[in-house]
C-alpha cells in the first residue's frame, strides 16, 4: 500500500449469499450485484469446487441420502467444503472492506458450513425461486453455452464434470428434468430456515432482479448463527 492509498473500514463492506436451483440465475444475479456495489467481489461455489485438480467429487443424485437429502461420503464433504471456502474468501473479503457477493446452491450441510464461517455477521441472504418450468427451460436453453464452456476449460480431455454434462444433455433430449437435482434441491431450499429473502425471478430481466434486491436489502439482512 502506498502513502496515498486511501482506506475503507471493513464496516462499509456487506457480504450477498445468493442462491436457488439450478438455472435459477444465480451467477449471473450475484456478478451483476457485485457490479452495482461500489467495491465487491464475486465468489463463485463452483470455482471453489474447480480447485480441486484431482480427485474432485461432483454429487450425483446416488449421494443423496433419500431420506435426508444431505449429500453423504466425499461428494458431501467436498461440498460442505466448497461453501465452506467461499464464506471464508467473502469474509476475508468483507474484512478487507470489499463486499463479496457469494452464488452457489446452499442447503443442508451447505447452509451449516455457511453459518459456522460466518457466525454472528450480518448477512443479505437470498433465495431465488422460479417455478420448475422455468428451470427447465432455463436449463435446455443454455446447454450450448455450457458445452462451450467446458470444452474451453477442459479442451477434449475427459473432466469431472463430464458425466453430469452429458446427463443433462440425455434429459433434455428425452423432455425431463435438464438438472437430475432438481427435485432434491428443490426439497432442501423448502427445508432451509425462514431467514433472508425469497424471490421468483422469472419475468424480471437480470438488472431488474438486482434491483429488487437492492430496494429489498433490508428484507435480506440476517445475522448468521450456527446452527451446530
Amino acid at each position: 500500500m502506498t502513502s496515498g492509498a486511501v482506506r475503507h473500514p471493513a464496516e462499509d463492506a456487506e457480504i450477498w449469499i445468493i442462491c436457488g436451483n439450478s438455472c435459477a440465475g444465480k451467477t449471473t444475479t450475484a456478478r451483476l450485484l457485485a457490479q452495482r456495489l461500489p467495491r465487491a467481489a464475486h465468489v463463485e461455489g463452483d470455482e471453489m469446487q474447480r480447485l480441486i485438480v484431482s480427485g474432485s467429487r461432483w454429487a450425483t443424485p446416488g449421494d443423496s441420502d433419500p431420506l435426508t437429502g444431505r449429500l453423504t461420503g466425499e461428494a458431501g464433504a467436498q461440498y460442505a467444503l466448497r461453501i465452506r471456502n467461499a464464506c471464508l474468501v467473502a469474509a476475508a473479503f468483507a474484512d478487507a472492506g470489499i463486499s463479496a457477493v457469494v452464488s452457489d446452491t446452499v442447503i443442508h450441510e451447505g447452509f451449516e458450513s455457511l453459518t459456522e464461517v460466518l457466525n454472528g455477521r450480518p448477512v443479505n441472504f437470498v433465495v431465488l425461486r422460479p417455478p420448475v418450468a422455468v428451470l427447465r427451460q432455463r436449463g435446455i436453453d443454455r446447454l450450448p453455452q455450457e458445452a462451450a464452456y467446458l470444452a474451453e476449460r477442459y479442451g477434449d480431455a475427459d473432466h469431472p464434470e463430464a458425466a453430469a454434462f452429458a446427463a443433462r444433455v440425455e434429459a433434455a433430449a428425452g423432455d425431463g428434468p435438464v438438472d437430475e437435482f432438481e427435485g432434491i434441491i428443490e426439497r432442501g431450499l423448502d427445508r432451509l430456515p425462514p431467514v433472508g429473502l425469497r424471490i421468483d425471478p422469472s419475468g424480471l430481466d437480470p438488472q431488474s432482479v438486482v434491483d429488487l434486491l437492492l430496494s429489498r436489502r433490508a428484507e435480506a439482512r440476517w445475522t448468521a448463527r450456527s446452527v451446530h
